[in-house]
């Protein structure tokens, strides 16, 4: 039995989109339809009592965008049996800004930075997380399941000096407790996702140069969800390679049955 997919989000769609073909071979007992939106657009999106996404009421602008881009102005959430939500930052940088700007006092190491106490910070990543689980639920409420994946973490190129380079991930690349911190995050994350009937899928390890930080060769040849053709050089939009191993998480998570894939297939940089 073909199951019907929705792939919904930002910009960040595109790395999905463009992988259409292997998601096609891949998972055949999935059909997937793709709607996306800009950054700023998608974030006042939702779902109206009918159960269709579209832009909010009154963006001319956004609803003319959505049905060059998607073919439709909204999408009807309600046909399909599971969609995939991609986008949202989720908190993550008010949490490498905090970490970048405090030591934790019941961590072993120390950067001569103000102190706060474990307690302390993990109530404000956890508050930070909150807010904005609690607008993409509004964003989807009514539908189920919901999958929920971050935006691509950005490449190493944002921890470099150059016009790549972006903060809060250049002052915590060196960070001796970014592992810990990924993990803590991710894990807060992953539970209030949970607590909002939403699911969780981790941005795959073979993508990742490290903590927060995507490998360099799953952003060659990114390309513009909203032009066919336009590649990106941004180091944050992600290519084919990298939607297609997204995707794959998406599908065991959903326990989707995968015709040829090979879960730990990697791409070389």
């Amino acid at each position: 039995m073909t199951r019907a997919v929705a792939v919904v989000g930002t910009s960040n769609i595109g790395a999905v989109k463009y992988a259409e073909a292997e998601i096609a071979a891949e998972h055949p007992d999935l059909s997937v339809t793709f709607y996306g939106l800009p950054g700023g657009k998608f974030a006042e999106a939702g779902v109206d009592a009918a159960g269709l996404f579209q832009p909010a009421e009154g963006d001319a602008g956004a609803r003319k965008l959505a049905e060059r881009v998607n073919g439709t102005a909204a999408l009807d959430l309600t046909r399909f049996d599971a969609v995939l939500a991609i986008g949202d930052t989720l908190g993550m940088p008010q949490t490498l800004f905090m970490a970048a700007q405090y030591d934790v006092a019941d961590w072993p190491t120390r950067r001569d930075r103000p102190l706060i106490s474990t307690p302390a910070f993990l109530s404000a990543m956890e508050e930070a997380i909150a807010g904005r689980a609690d607008h993409l639920a509004r964003q989807f409420r009514g539908i189920a399941p919901v999958f929920a994946a971050l935006a691509p973490y950005p490449t190493i190129a944002v921890t470099r000096r150059g016009p790549h380079r972006q903060e809060p991930y250049a002052s915590v690349a060196d960070h001796p407790e970014l592992p810990r911190l990924h993990a803590l995050y991710r894990d807060a994350l992953a539970r209030a996702l949970a607590a909002r009937g939403m699911t969780f899928v981790p941005q795959p390890a073979e993508t990742m140069a490290g903590p927060f930080l995507t490998k360099p060769a799953y952003a060659m040849g990114a390309m513009d969800f909203r032009t066919e053709g336009k590649v990106l050089n941004d180091h944050r939009h992600m290519n084919a390679a990298f939607g297609a191993s997204l995707f794959r998480a998406f599908a065991l998570a959903l326990g989707a049955t995968s015709a040829g894939a090979d879960p730990t297939a990697q791409i070389k940089e």
